[in-house]
């Protein structure tokens, strides 16, 4: 990676994004054309998101093809885009310098008061969150979201004061490169295994995270994370931690937990007094990301009653725990868990419903079904209705464990599991299984959104009219 990504952040800088229309490039390139940074890019398909980046002045172009690379600065990419991409082959070809989206973030944030969010599960909610609470305290700060915020209206918030809330990715190694005023660690798991060689891997990973806060930092931590409390251990002494525990002793804990349907409340027992909360989206650990992004935010001296207004308001991202509408007066959600961890979260607020669930998972990945089949079967077992799909590949070879292997492990414990790899066929299948009263839970990373979005389509193309 080039190191030098910093000069790339100057006004009048112009910038080629290979895969701009992505959740991870796409707010990067709003927040640099903001900056007054010449943007262009494509990304493979035409998608709303071109659109946006193309009414705030980028050019934008659906497809990739090398003679999309004018005359540019640097050519921006990310690990999703291979290397015998036409237009990043292009880039090297001409000896035009090609930055990882990671580094040209990272060089954004690193000269600012950055504000980092890191784990395994939790930090697109988390810092959404946090980002909204700074933006009600009137910091005005720019941030960068993994997912869409409706508070928002996008990915991002371009703001104008030296306040930066980003998320960072522990997938490949990235988050390593931050160097910020206040790091969020909400959990360690086992999890891209693909990159890791194990969970120790990753804790060591996070500890070289945690050691790059600046001098005079602050380290937000859950306390209630064995592996997390070893790697606050390692910090620097000029490095402040501040734990956060929904269950024991910390600096910030949330107590007397009440969980609703549709949001929560709880009291914030923190160093100066405790506060109640009234929270907008469900679940345990909802509670935790907000417990952290408070904490956070109190860190940078925000007031207690904008935090308050802001979790009362929040209502989350999209594709977590997202109601898209309705078919045969069953309620459709779809949500992103792809891990065990987040499956099991996500199966308990759908219970919370008190209705019928179906759940529907598509795994990701062949690499962490295979290194975490036993952990999946045990989770989804506590389906009350399931059907499975093939594994969304995400460019992966096929290996010797699939969703029929899954759904093998299954059958034999579970009574009502069906394997339906096609997702036309899903579709067709679960508009037969949907019943009234119905909660129809699609789940995974890759392509089971798109049905979840189609079989929504439906249901509102049969409504009668008003």
């Amino acid at each position: 990676m080039n190191t030098e990504a910093a000069q790339f952040l100057k006004p009048g800088v112009r910038l080629f994004f290979c895969g701009i229309g992505g959740s991870g490039m796409n707010p990067l390139a709003h927040v640099m054309a903001r900056r007054g940074c010449v943007v262009s890019g494509s990304d493979a398909r035409e998608q709303e998101t071109l659109a946006a980046l193309r009414a705030a002045g980028a050019v934008c172009f659906a497809g990739h093809a090398a003679s999309h690379v004018g005359d540019v600065d640097a050519f921006v990419y990310s690990s999703a885009i291979a290397e015998s991409n036409p237009e990043f082959a292009e880039a090297r070809r001409r000896g035009i310098p090609c930055i990882h989206r990671a580094e040209l973030l990272a060089a954004l944030v690193n000269g600012m008061r950055g504000v980092t969010v890191a784990g395994a599960h939790g930090k697109t909610t988390a810092t959404a969150m946090a980002a909204l609470m700074f933006t009600e305290a009137g910091l005005d700060p720019t941030a960068v979201v993994g997912g869409f915020v409706p508070a928002f209206d996008a990915y991002h918030r371009a703001g104008g004061s030296d306040w930066a809330v980003v998320e960072t990715d522990e997938s490949d190694g990235s988050f390593e490169l931050f160097a910020p005023e206040t790091a969020v660690a909400l959990n360690i798991d086992a999890d891209h295994l693909d990159h890791y060689a194990g969970i120790d891997e990753i804790e060591q990973a996070f500890t070289r995270h945690l050691a790059a806060v600046k001098p005079g930092g602050c380290v937000v931590y859950n306390a209630d994370d064995e592996r997390l409390r070893r790697v606050v251990e390692t910090l620097r002494h000029d490095v402040r931690p501040l734990a956060c525990s929904l269950v024991g002793n910390a600096d910030y804990r949330a107590e007397g937990i009440a969980l609703e349907p549709w949001g929560s409340s709880f009291s914030v027992r923190a160093p100066g007094g405790s506060f109640p909360v009234r929270l907008g989206v469900p679940g345990m650990h909802n509670v935790a990301n907000a417990l952290h992004a408070i904490a956070a935010a109190r860190q940078a001296g925000c007031a207690v009653e904008p935090l308050q207004r802001a979790c009362a308001a929040f209502h989350g991202v999209h594709r977590r725990f997202q109601v898209l509408g309705s078919f045969n007066d069953a309620t459709i959600i779809d949500d992103y868990a792809h891990h065990p961890r987040e499956i099991k979260a996500v199966l308990a607020m759908a219970a919370n419903l008190g209705r019928p669930v179906l759940a529907v998972f598509q795994p990701h990945r062949f690499s962490r079904l295979a290194a975490l089949l036993d952990e999946f079967t045990d989770v989804l077992r506590q389906a009350e209705r399931l059907i499975l799909c093939e594994v969304y590949s995400a460019g992966e070879t096929p290996g010797a464990v699939t969703g029929e292997t899954l759904y093998n492990r299954l059958s034999a414990v579970h009574g009502a599991v069906r394997f339906i790899p096609d997702l036309d066929d899903l579709a067709r299948e679960v508009r037969k299984a949907a019943r009234p009263g119905d909660v129809l839970l699609f789940l995974g990373a890759g392509s089971i959104s798109a049905v979840a979005h189609r079989l929504a389509r439906d249901g509102a193309s049969h409504q009668p009219a008003a």
